[in-house]
């Protein structure tokens, strides 16, 4: 049993909500009331935090089956701010029943429990890309993250590098001076809504 299953137990189905978004529009703000766990069933919603001089810091992409505001099971307040990258929909869980359903059902337990696995391994690739001081070096890693499942040298771009330079932490200019660079090493081929790396 999973989130996406139509098969959810019927307590949790009729409560949950489900929400529409625009391209820009948030679903919740850092420091609101967290009241519910969000599953994406289409779309981006990135999870973002700001700092104290002001800079967005993405912290997750969340893609269909990914969830947000799982900090509701422990914190009584959003820590971050979710804003859709595009028309997106999510779908709200109220986290008391949530939580009550995990305990009640192991198959949704064991799948919710591989959902956070993920995206703990997701920090710990954002983080390690962090660390990588030169900005096409860091690009020819994410991208290598990035990989399609059925062609490990392919890189399908389904978001403006605007937003991939937001989430790697560099200039949009600086990302585009990354790219240049490694086609003119002969690292990568560009193609139309796609990278092609040269392994």
């Amino acid at each position: 049993m999973e989130l996406l299953n139509p098969d959810l137990p019927s307590e949790l189905q009729n409560a949950a909500t489900s929400y529409t978004l625009a391209g820009g529009q948030r679903l919740f703000r850092q420091g609101d009331r967290a009241s519910n766990v969000y599953l994406v069933t289409s779309g981006r919603i990135k999870l973002v935090r700001y700092t104290i001089e002001g800079r967005m810091v993405v912290l997750q992409v969340a893609r269909r089956g990914e969830s947000l505001g799982d900090s509701s099971f422990l914190a009584d307040f959003y820590s971050g701010t979710a804003i859709a990258e595009v028309e997106s929909i999510a779908i709200a869980y109220p986290q008391p029943l949530l939580e009550e359903a995990l305990q009640k059902y192991p198959e949704l337990a064991r799948d919710y429990r591989t959902r956070l696995i993920r995206k703990i391994q997701s920090f710990e690739v954002s983080l390690e890309l962090l660390q990588i001081r030169s900005a096409h070096l860091r690009l020819l890693q994410y991208l290598q993250y990035n990989t399609s499942p059925n062609n490990e040298t392919v890189v399908n771009l389904d978001r403006p590098l605007q937003e991939v330079a937001a989430e790697l932490d560099l200039a949009p200019r600086t990302i585009s001076r990354a790219l240049a660079r490694l086609e003119e090493e002969g690292r990568i081929v560009r193609q139309a809504g796609a990278i092609i790396l040269q392994i």
